[in-house]
C-alpha cells in the first residue's frame, strides 16, 4: 500500500522534504511505486533530475498549502486543494494506506478528523509520540489533538497508547501511566481522579495500568504509555525538544558537539527533533504522521519508515477491537 507525502508542508519545504525522499529512494528501503507525492509536479520532477532518480513515484499536482499562521479550518476551506488534503483524499479514496505530513499540526489533524473520519467507538483523536527510555521505546499521547479532553478520552488514549506499544514495539503487555502532579490516586484534577479509577478498574491481560506518574519518571523505564492531556503533553514534549537542542548547542560552545550528538543519536534516534520523523495521530480512520514543522531531510525516512509499520501492522485495526472490547467500563459517554 501507498504512502502519500504532502512535499509543501514545513518551514523547509519543498526542497528538504523532495531530498528526503530522494535519499529513501536512492538508498533502496522504499520504491517508486510505494509512494504519492503531493505537491508541484515541475518542482517534483527537478528535483528528482537533479539527484539522478529517474523513477518518479506517482504524483498529485497542487501548488495550494497551508502555512503554519493559518487558523486550520479557515485555512482548508479557503484552499480546498491545500496539500495536506490532497493527501487526506488520498487515502480516503484508497490511493494510499496512510499519510506523512510536516506542515501545520492542527491543519493535519483537522484535514484527516474531516476526511477520514474516526474509527468505530473513538470519540476523539490523539497524536502520539514516540521516545526512547531505560527499558527501550515508549509512547506520550496526546501531545497536541485534544487540549481539553474528558475522561472517556484520556481512557480511549490508554487503549490506543497500548495498541500501539503491542504492534510497534512489541510488548506484550504495555504499562499505561497517567501523567500527573504527584503518585496518589487522589492527586490531580477530577478529569485525572475520574481517568484513573477508570483505568484502575479496565486493567486486564491486555494492558496493565501502573497509576500515577510525574514528569520526572518520563524516560525512567516505568511506562511503555503515558497519557496526557494535550495542553501538558505538548508543554512536555516541547520542553524536551527545548533542553536537547540547548544540550547540542552547549555541547557545540564546548568542543563536544559531534560526540555529544552521537550520544542522542543513540539515545533518542536523532542529534535533534528536526531528525525524529514523526508523530502519530492514532484515532482517524487511516494511518497519518505528522511530522515536525521544522523537520529536515533526514526526517523524511524515518517517517516512511513509522507510516510503513503501522500499515503493515494494523493498529487500526487493534485500536477498534479494544476500544469495543473495553466498551463497558469507559467512564461516562461524554463527547
Amino acid at each position: 500500500m501507498k504512502i502519500a507525502v504532502d512535499v509543501l508542508g514545513g518551514d523547509f519545504a519543498p526542497d528538504e522534504i523532495l531530498l528526503g525522499v530522494a535519499i529513501a529512494l536512492k538508498g533502496g528501503e522504499f520504491q517508486a511505486e510505494e509512494l504519492v507525492l503531493v505537491g508541484p509536479e515541475a518542482k517534483i520532477r527537478a528535483a528528482f533530475a537533479a539527484q539522478g532518480i529517474t523513477e518518479v513515484p506517482q504524483i498529485l499536482h497542487t501548488e495550494q498549502v497551508i502555512e503554519g499562521h493559518e487558523k486550520p479550518i479557515e485555512g482548508l476551506r479557503a484552499k480546498p486543494q491545500a496539500s495536506v488534503a490532497v493527501c487526506v483524499g488520498a487515502v480516503k479514496q484508497g490511493l494510499a494506506g496512510g499519510l506523512v505530513a510536516f506542515g501545520n499540526t492542527g491543519a493535519t489533524v483537522a484535514a484527516a478528523t474531516m476526511g477520514l473520519g474516526l474509527l468505530s467507538g473513538v470519540r476523539r483523536p490523539g497524536i502520539g509520540v514516540s521516545l526512547t527510555g531505560e527499558s527501550g521505546r515508549f509512547v506520550l499521547l496526546d501531545v497536541g489533538a485534544n487540549p481539553s479532553p474528558k475522561p472517556l478520552h484520556l481512557f480511549q488514549y490508554a487503549l490506543m497508547g497500548a495498541a500501539y506499544a503491542r504492534d510497534l514495539f512489541g510488548v506484550k503487555l504495555p504499562r499505561i501511566g497517567l501523567l500527573n502532579i504527584g503518585g496518589e490516586s487522589t492527586k490531580g484534577t477530577p478529569l485525572f481522579k475520574d481517568t484513573h479509577k477508570a483505568l484502575t478498574a479496565a486493567a486486564d491481560g491486555n494492558m496493565a495500568f501502573v497509576g500515577n506518574v510525574e514528569g520526572n519518571q518520563l524516560f525512567s523505564g516505568c511506562a511503555d504509555v503515558f497519557v496526557s492531556d494535550g495542553f501538558v503533553g505538548n508543554m512536555v514534549l516541547k520542553v524536551v525538544e527545548g533542553f536537547a537542542e540547548y544540550l547540542v548547542h552547549a555541547a557545540n560552545a564546548t568542543g563536544a558537539g559531534e560526540g555529544f550528538k552521537a550520544t542522542l543519536r543513540k539515545k533518542l534516534g536523532a542529534a535533534d527533533f528536526s531528525e525524529v520523523g514523526a508523530a502519530t495521530l492514532l484515532g482517524v480512520n487511516g494511518v497519518v504522521l505528522i511530522g515536525h514543522g521544522r523537520s529536515r531531510a533526514s526526517a523524511v525516512l524515518p517517517a516512511l519508515r513509522t507510516a510503513r509499520a503501522e500499515i503493515r501492522a494494523n493498529v487500526n485495526h487493534h485500536i477498534v477491537e479494544s476500544v469495543a472490547a473495553h466498551g463497558a467500563q469507559t467512564p461516562t459517554q461524554e463527547a
